[in-house]
């Protein structure tokens, strides 16, 4: 799993790379697990006509974990608004250390999600994961243009 992470990340970074992406910070917490999460992104644009790729790295820390989500969302901007509705697939890799054991796994989440861009290049996204992701995330970001 750990190798398909890795793949992914080229992936998205080669992608990135190759076209006039806007890169971006973003941070916020999450519910299940309680985490406060920090982490980059990169508008690649659109991929296919209205869809947007949007390829993102979070690490969260609290509740004994840290996560590493390394993700694709893809996103629809909804015409004449600055709102977007999406989804995403990502690899979640979790290291835990508590009392009674220490370890990490990893798995492929997904997630639906929605957001609004105000004020130029600010975000703020929530997500809602549908499997083996955090069952809520709220996200401000800053995308540099």
């Amino acid at each position: 799993m750990k190798r398909f992470a890795f793949v992914v990340l080229v992936l998205c970074l080669s992608a990135s790379t190759a076209s006039a992406a806007n890169f971006g910070v973003r941070g916020g917490l999450s519910v299940n697990p309680d985490q406060f999460h920090v982490g980059g992104h990169v508008d690649v644009g659109t991929i296919f006509e209205p869809i947007r790729f949007v390829p993102n790295v979070e690490i969260g820390f609290g509740d004994n974990l840290t996560l590493v989500a390394i993700n694709g969302d893809f996103l629809f901007d909804i015409p004449e608004a600055p709102f977007y509705v999406g989804g995403e697939i990502g690899v979640n890799i979790v290291s835990y250390d508590n009392d009674l054991v220490d370890g990490s796994n990893s798995e492929v989440g997904l997630s639906v999600m929605g957001g609004w861009h105000f004020s130029g290049p600010w975000l703020l996204e929530a997500k809602l994961g549908l499997v083996d992701s955090p069952d809520f995330k709220a996200t401000v970001g800053y995308t540099f243009f």
